[in-house]
């Protein structure tokens, strides 16, 4: 089977999956944005022991990427469609797998999947039209009723025309239910992340010592910081371990959020604050091995678009975690489920400042707790398991994909598409 995947940030469980497909006999494709430097990247070179069949390959477009600008964002995302698109066309793959995909791009991806006869899979990692209100709410209030009247629109669409749909949490399928998507169409195939690239190390190690944590308590956040992460509950933490003075906190992110922790670690003395980019993810088991306690933050209104990734990283890390977040997010229920740490309301700084106080003052909690995270990776995070339950998704009978004519005008200049449109036997 000829499969590509299109992961606009270049998340490393995402490439675990393809890696693993080529090793079971499949050709794949693997793409992801390269230009987009606000997230973190997994291993995107190829590796010795990668199978044959695999491809990977970072994407660029002409245009300045710019994640937070207005102006500028959307005709990045078009760009970015077509360069996908046209690699589609030259790869020809019996299926495309598409995660993160902003909507505008997955539209024209959709259509060169379509004008190859291809299977789509639409992998929903957030509802981006619930993103995108709660970004305008924020940024540009006015825009907010007509921008996400748009982008609900369009992802409804996107979704009934897609053959299949992979909901990353129960919560995300009863959204999509709720739209009216066919049951048949729905999968419901929970993140994870590599057991094999994300590994218990020893805290005292060479990155620890680099850094100057080394035999000093150390809590840590690490990954996309972004402005609905609530960056402010970093800084109030951070405040406090100056007051205790037995504690550091280091913040290895990129987005809005970092940017703004940057700009106000003038406020604590750097000793107890530390800010840093993006770390080279060959070092990421010795990065996170470097803490005791790894910190997840999401907004309270984020929780029904959201399930932070790095959670379970920090997972397979083997390390206790602060979870500042709604109850009802993926991530907190996780964690509650592991008894890997401790979820807290990210309403305010009180929470997560008397988690941090509840395992500097209990470290065989800490310990537990740390014990239970990694055990919970290796029951939930098989990427065999999750491998054969993908297959099944993308080797599922033809179904009758609901495209409607007057949207869908291919690239290649076919003519309009019937309104019932089938994959060929």
């Amino acid at each position: 089977m000829r499969i590509f995947v299109n992961e606009f940030c270049g998340h490393p469980f995402q490439m675990e999956l393809s890696r693993k497909l080529a090793k079971m006999g499949h050709q794949v494709c693997h793409v992801y944005f390269a230009d987009n430097d606000s997230t973190p990247k997994g291993e995107t070179r190829l590796q010795s022991d990668d199978s044959p069949n695999l491809t990977i390959e970072g994407l660029h477009i002409q245009r300045e990427f710019s994640k937070h600008s207005l102006l500028t964002r959307r005709q990045a995302d078009l760009e970015y469609g077509r360069e996908v698109a046209s690699r589609v066309r030259r790869f020809q793959p019996d299926a495309v797998v598409s995660a993160n995909m902003p909507l505008d791009a997955q539209k024209i991806l959709q259509e060169a999947a379509f004008s190859q006869h291809a299977r789509f899979v639409f992998w929903l990692q957030d509802v981006y039209s619930v993103a995108v209100r709660f970004v305008l709410r924020r940024k540009a209030k006015f825009l907010e009723w007509a921008g996400g009247w748009y982008f609900e629109r369009l992802e409804k669409k996107l979704l009934r025309q897609s053959d299949a749909i992979v909901c990353i949490a129960p919560g995300f399928a009863d959204f999509v239910r709720n739209w009216g998507i066919p049951e048949s169409k729905i999968t419901v195939i929970r993140n994870w992340a590599p057991l094999d690239e994300v590994m218990p190390m020893p805290r005292d190690n060479p990155w620890a010592r680099e850094n100057g944590v080394a035999g000093k308590f150390c809590f840590m956040y690490s990954g996309t910081l972004g402005m609905k992460h609530r960056p402010e509950l970093l800084l109030d933490l951070a405040k406090r371990l100056e007051v205790r003075g037995d504690a550091r906190l280091i913040v290895i992110a990129g987005g809005a959020g970092a940017d703004w922790l940057q700009q106000k670690a003038h406020e604590v003395r750097p000793e107890f604050l530390k800010v840093l980019p993006f770390q080279p993810y060959e070092r990421i088991s010795e990065v996170m091995a470097s803490a005791d306690v790894l910190i997840t933050l999401l907004d309270s209104e984020a929780k029904t678009f959201a399930v932070p990734s790095k959670t379970l990283a920090y997972l397979c890390a083997g390390r206790a975690l602060i979870v500042a977040a709604p109850d009802a997010n993926e991530a907190a229920r996780v964690v509650k489920q592991a008894e890997a740490g401790l979820v807290v309301s990210p309403d305010h700084s009180a929470g997560i400042i008397a988690a941090a106080e509840r395992f500097l003052g209990d470290l065989s909690l800490c310990a537990q707790c740390a014990a239970n995270a990694r055990d919970y990776a290796e029951r939930h995070f098989s990427i065999d398991t999750i491998a054969d339950r993908f297959l099944a998704v993308l080797q599922a009978p033809a179904a009758t994909a609901e495209i409607e004519s007057s949207d869908l005008v291919l690239a290649s200049g076919d003519s309009e598409r019937n309104q019932s449109w089938k994959h060929p036997a």
